[in-house]
């Protein structure tokens, strides 16, 4: 286990690492919208406006996440003594929020264009633009999920979500582009931004699920819950039982607390080293955990442990 200073230290490391990660998608991002803007309007295509409006709420939220993780990794103060952890949900909450605007304004954008028609010029423009922005968002997507993962960072693997769509979007725009210069078919622009649109909408719902469950303090997952009570009973001859587990997050901080039951004749120093070792062992499984441990005592009657224990209502009963 690492010491205090030693987990201050990793704590420092981690939060330069997002908001380096953060700035670097900013910057991306803005350097993105600028070139797509300009050429969409000078070409007149749907595909790649809708791609630099979708850029345009890409700096927004990368800079809400800039924003969020300088405030989320406070230390807990008076106010706030679970910390401050929720302001990289909130930025969680405003991305999947943005990315549904971003995602009808594109299928509301689509839709006229398909019953009004317009015609397209410097397709070739827009198909290099759309090849370079492919390549730079998937960059940027797997840095940002690598750099989420390692720090354990919701803020920025929504980030990095949100460019892999990018990817997958400007994929099918591009395509689309090519099939246009082919063949002349200027309705499959917006055909086929319509079918980001409905694209885009899916990833807005699947981050604002993964923010609410955040918000209504859902608990861990099955998996993570199961670490936790293993590490309980692997010291079924040192407790009686365990009840009350409850778990939630608070941006990388797992929340857990539950009771642990003790036989009546142990003494609080003893139960306590138990307990320490107990909390010890899941902070080596889930790292970043907060955890409160409540002892009580158990009656004779339901102690499990009563054949192994040398306390003295053994005595009591005559065996």
């Amino acid at each position: 286990m690492p010491t205090a200073p030693d987990s201050g230290r990793l704590m420092q490391v981690m939060e330069k690492k997002r908001l380096k990660a953060a700035r670097l998608a900013i910057l991306t991002a803005t350097s993105l919208a600028v070139i797509k803007l300009t050429t969409g309007v000078l070409s007149g295509s749907m595909a790649l406006i809708s791609s630099a409006a979708d850029s345009l709420l890409d700096i927004l939220m990368s800079f809400g996440n800039l924003v969020a993780l300088k405030h989320a990794h406070k230390p807990a103060d008076d106010n706030h003594p679970y910390g401050h952890g929720k302001y990289e949900t909130a930025a969680t909450f405003l991305q999947s929020i943005l990315v549904a605007a971003s995602g009808g304004y594109i299928l509301f954008e689509s839709v006229k264009r398909i019953q009004h028609g317009k015609q397209l010029s410097h397709v070739d423009y827009g198909i290099a633009v759309l090849a370079f922005s492919v390549f730079v968002s998937w960059l940027l997507s797997r840095h940002l999920n690598k750099v989420g993962k390692a720090t354990d960072s919701s803020a920025l693997r929504a980030d990095a979500l949100h460019y892999a769509t990018d990817v997958y979007s400007n994929l099918v725009l591009l395509i689309g582009l090519v099939a246009v210069a082919t063949f002349g078919w200027d309705w499959l622009d917006p055909a086929l931004s319509f079918c980001v649109g409905l694209y885009i909408l899916k990833a807005a719902y699947t981050l604002l699920r993964s923010c609410l469950d955040e918000f209504l303090d859902a608990g861990l997952p099955p998996e993570q819950l199961e670490k936790i009570t293993r590490c309980i009973e692997q010291h079924r001859s040192d407790v009686t039982g365990y009840h009350h587990l409850r778990s939630r997050r608070s941006g990388t901080v797992r929340l857990i607390d539950f009771h642990l039951t003790f036989c009546r004749f142990k003494t609080i120093h003893e139960a306590h080293s138990i307990a320490d070792g107990i909390e010890k062992e899941i902070h080596q499984q889930i790292p970043n955990a907060d955890i409160t441990i409540h002892l009580e005592p158990t009656e004779c009657e339901v102690c499990r442990n009563c054949s192994n224990c040398e306390s003295p209502c053994q005595a009591k009963k005559g065996e």
